[in-house]
């Protein structure tokens, strides 16, 4: 959300809320504004919590496909990959 301009609306909550608080800040990629907003808002020493590996990176073998459809293309399409989802658990495949 930060990265889509909503840097100054975080702030402005972060502002409101009471110094004496618990504060915890969950993100899939810990990028520069976020760890400013810890450094910031949270305890002078914020502890960073990483599971997995720091040098993670994306798959580049995951090929992501969009198809844009009216109600019924997305009704039929939605009921086929359910359908098919359901049979491949049942076997054992996914």
């Amino acid at each position: 959300m930060l990265d889509m301009g909503f840097e100054e609306d975080v702030r402005f909550i972060l502002g409101k809320t009471c110094s004496a608080r618990q504060m915890v800040i969950f993100s899939a990629t810990w990028l520069a504004v976020v760890h400013r907003l810890a450094q910031e808002y949270m305890a002078p020493n914020p502890v960073k919590v990483v599971i997995g590996s720091k040098d993670l990176t994306a798959s580049h073998d995951v090929m992501q496909i969009v198809e844009v459809l009216d109600d019924r293309a997305r009704y039929e399409r939605l009921t086929a990959f359910k359908i098919s989802l359901h049979w491949l658990n049942r076997m054992g495949n996914i």
